[in-house]
């Protein structure tokens, strides 16, 4: 009988030390799969840079930040997305100086969006570069009234601007007839005759407007500017910046003289602290991997990534910053 009762308790201790076991592994287990992390960078439609740096971007979070997944979003660009970040829709988004526009809650904004952060800045400026044909007759923002213009994507940062640009040259929107479609389908309609001229706003070079050369579907040029009239519109506009395109870029005969905007990279302000500090520390030890998704993003450096400070860091950033001496 005593063997019995033997037996028995071995066989609950044995079931014990099983259900322990089991549980221990199973606390070790889920945590890690629970703490699995999606995340979204929002940039813009196909044809700019905005899509090909923040794949870039998540290649490097993908391969260097354990349990996140990132994917990229096809948005409306650099006015719709401190909207998708400042309300969580995005965890991150490319824009430029409409960032603080949205921070601030300044037109072209209706109220604040106080959640969005600065991952960094440095990103080449989006360069205003506006297609047409070589035989058209244009030559300069003046010459496009009464005239088709695309204007990029519905949302696009350019949609808030180019009034500005029109009103240098005593123009405005009700001078043209705009259209508002991605820069793909810009070019396409231009090269079909269904516009005169297609705006794209993008850091140089534009993979549109490459891709246009390449194909020679037609001769095309890009509108330019005057140097009296851009030094005045530079000195009432101080968020914009001065580009000049050299004629090989595009193999066109002249430089284009144009204007941009610096561009920037947010990040919303609730995203945990550790993890935007991981995700800056791991963009600036793999800046050559960055480097290769886009030409223009070679003007990323961690010198460029804290040259602008239109809003304020995200804590994760900002202690990244701080310990390669970067900020005081």
């Amino acid at each position: 009988m005593s063997s019995v009762k033997r037996v028995g308790k071995s066989m609950i201790r044995i079931l014990l030390v099983a259900s322990l076991t089991v549980l221990l592994i199973g606390t070790s287990v889920l945590p890690s799969m629970a703490a699995k992390r999606f995340l979204s960078i929002a940039t813009a439609s196909l044809g700019g840079s905005y899509y090909p740096i923040g794949a870039g971007i998540a290649d490097i979070i993908n391969k260097h930040i354990p349990n996140v997944e990132c994917k990229v979003e096809v948005t409306g660009g650099g006015l719709e997305n401190p909207k998708l970040v400042g309300t969580g829709e995005s965890d991150l988004g490319f824009s430029n100086h409409n960032a603080y526009f949205a921070y601030m809650g300044q037109a072209p904004y209706d109220r604040r969006y106080e959640d969005v952060r600065l991952l960094f800045a440095g990103v080449a400026p989006g360069a205003y570069q506006i297609v047409v044909a070589a035989d058209s007759g244009m030559v300069n923002i003046g010459d496009l009234k009464g005239k088709r213009v695309a204007l990029g994507p519905q949302g696009g940062g350019a949609v808030n601007q180019f009034p500005e640009m029109l009103e240098i040259y005593g123009l405005t929107m009700a001078d043209l007839k705009p259209s508002f479609m991605s820069y793909e389908e810009g070019i396409l309609a231009l090269s079909d005759g269904r516009l005169d001229a297609a705006l794209i706003s993008a850091p140089v070079p534009s993979p549109a407007i490459v891709e246009l050369a390449a194909s020679k579907r037609f001769e095309f040029n890009l509108l330019t500017w005057e140097d009296s009239v851009r030094d005045a519109f530079l000195e009432k506009y101080r968020y914009y910046t001065a580009v000049n395109i050299p004629e090989e870029v595009y193999g066109l005969p002249n430089v284009i003289q144009t204007v941009g905007t610096v561009n920037l990279v947010m990040v919303n302000a609730k995203l945990d602290e550790d993890l935007v500090y991981e995700i800056t520390k791991a963009i600036f030890e793999n800046l050559d991997m960055l480097h290769e998704s886009h030409p223009s993003a070679v003007s990323i450096t961690p010198e460029s990534a804290v040259s602008l400070r239109s809003i304020p860091f995200h804590p994760g950033a900002e202690r990244y910053y701080r310990e390669k001496g970067l900020i005081e």
